[in-house]
């Protein structure tokens, strides 16, 4: 895989995952919950199931407890059930109709007309059986094999565009009990590449979880990015509470809520902020709202918001090795413009300020930067900005 490459692309093998967890729906919030609460829940209900339909007696123990165990039928020998039940009768008559029609007709085309038929048919049912119960993954190649035992809570995990918001660029499946540098790890974003670039690359970087800034503090010249925040926010307390109530509140309910708090004679208060190592701490030792937005911030004031999106048991169908995980189940493609000028190739130049190109910023492929630029190996003007262009 190339430096400029998003992690999951290439290589790989395609693997299955089954659906799970809770219905999600956008700009609806969960309540503030943890892993092991969501784990001790949910196996405390598999224990009163186990309880009331009497597997007591099969003898089977907490760890074997598994919510595949409860299907009596799995859903795809139901759906083949149904099939067949519905095409029974369609069957029966079409193969009455096909001895008579074979008995009248024995020239070779009518054969091959009534095998044709017959393929059609099949067809259809084929591509009617063949609904996929689950999504397509590729699993990074890795010659670890830690096993996964149970219970253990798979949490989705989305990451955004830090400058196109609404645009999501990964999703990744990610084990409860797994360190958040873990994911870090994982996220892909071109301001990495750039400042990798430029020799300017930071390895400072935190999510902000709740009341939790998570420093990522691993590399020795880590910059702890809270120590800014925390001045601004002791300097400047009431602007702090106004931006505090409008990310409570939500843009379209800021003024109902404010109306509210008015009404209760009550102030809302800034929440004490606590500071932890992103590399000791893992998604279990974390509060967070399925649904919620976070903050993930990195190069300084590169922003991404990330949600965690559900958050469901893990199940036989899914990876059984720890190793593979963050699991990338979304990347978004990556885009090239192309050459302002020519708009044939890639661009790999941009120029800021150009009096001669015709836009500004304006995207240039090789040949043509230097066919506008440069006249016998020498730089007509540098009253301009140039940088290498990589995509977004």
């Amino acid at each position: 895989m190339s430096a400029m490459e998003p992690p999951g692309i290439g290589g790989g093998q395609n693997i299955s995952i089954p659906h799970g967890g809770p219905i999600y729906s956008p700009h609806m919030l969960g309540r503030l919950t943890r892993v092991s609460e969501f784990e001790s829940s949910v196996v405390e209900q598999l224990q009163n199931l186990k309880a009331e339909i009497g597997w007591d007696s099969l003898d089977i123990s907490d760890d074997e407890i598994c919510v595949n165990d409860l299907k009596i039928i799995k859903e795809e020998d139901l759906v083949n059930r149904a099939f067949e039940e519905a095409l029974k009768d369609a069957q029966l008559k079409e193969n009455i109709a096909q001895k008579s029609q074979e008995q009248s007709c024995q020239s070779s085309s009518c054969r091959n007309q009534s095998a044709a038929s017959s393929q059609i048919k099949n067809d259809k049912l084929t591509s009617l059986k063949s609904t996929s119960f689950s999504p397509k993954v590729r699993s990074s190649k890795t010659p670890e094999q830690v096993p996964v035992h149970f219970p253990e809570v798979i949490l989705c995990l989305e990451v955004y565009h830090n400058r196109r918001t609404w645009s999501k660029t990964q999703e990744f499946l990610v084990l409860g009990r797994q360190f958040l540098t873990e994911v870090r790890d994982m996220i892909y974003c071109l301001t990495d590449e750039i400042m990798k670039k430029a020799g300017k690359h930071d390895a400072s970087g935190y999510f902000l979880v709740e009341d939790v800034f998570c420093n990522d503090t691993r590399d020795p010249y880590a910059i702890d990015y809270c120590q800014p925040i925390f001045k601004w926010l002791e300097h400047s307390r009431n602007v702090a509470l106004e931006k505090w109530e409008f990310i409570v509140a939500g843009e379209q309910q800021q003024h109902q809520k404010r109306k509210a708090f008015l009404d209760s004679n009550e102030k809302l208060q800034l929440p004490h902020f606590k500071v932890v190592d992103m590399q000791k701490t893992r998604f279990c030792d974390l509060g967070f709202r399925l649904g919620a937005g976070y903050l993930y911030c990195h190069q300084g004031d590169c922003k991404h918001l990330i949600v965690i999106r559900d958050m469901r048991l893990i199940h036989p169908e899914d990876v059984q090795n720890r190793a593979a995980y963050p699991l990338i189940t979304f990347q978004s493609k990556v885009r090239f413009r192309k050459c302002s000028v020519c708009n044939i190739y890639k661009a790999t130049k941009v120029t800021v300020d150009d009096k001669w190109a015709q836009e500004n910023p304006c995207y240039f492929c090789e040949l043509c930067y230097y066919m506008l630029h440069y006249a016998d190996g020498s730089l007509l003007y540098s009253d301009f900005s140039v940088y290498d262009y990589l995509h977004e």
